[in-house]
């Protein structure tokens, strides 16, 4: 069942018609891994998030943290505080 609504989620990011339906597509992704515990896809799609300029709450990005601190990889954490200081930086973050 969570493959086919990745699935779908994924399709709706290929078939958007503009900005605004692309970002909200990747949002969509990145909270269907969040919620299904994903630690680095989760990191991942944050990743594509980020760069395609999509507004996130400040909660994405505690709980992609959370997740992507239990991997014991210190490239893993490099990239989580990469992120962190664009979405800083940019301020982005819809709920700070």
């Amino acid at each position: 069942m969570p493959r086919d609504v990745a699935r779908k989620l994924k399709q709706a990011f290929s078939a958007a018609q503009d900005e605004a339906q692309r970002k909200a597509a990747v949002v969509a992704l990145l909270r269907h891994s969040l919620d299904l515990g994903h630690r680095r896809l989760s990191l991942k799609r944050l990743e594509a998030a980020v760069s395609c300029g999509a507004a996130l709450e400040a909660e994405d990005l505690h709980r992609c943290a959370d997740l992507a601190l239990r991997i014991s990889d210190p490239r893993i954490h490099a990239r989580l505080a990469l992120l962190s200081r664009q979405l800083d930086g940019g301020r982005r973050l819809s709920a700070l």
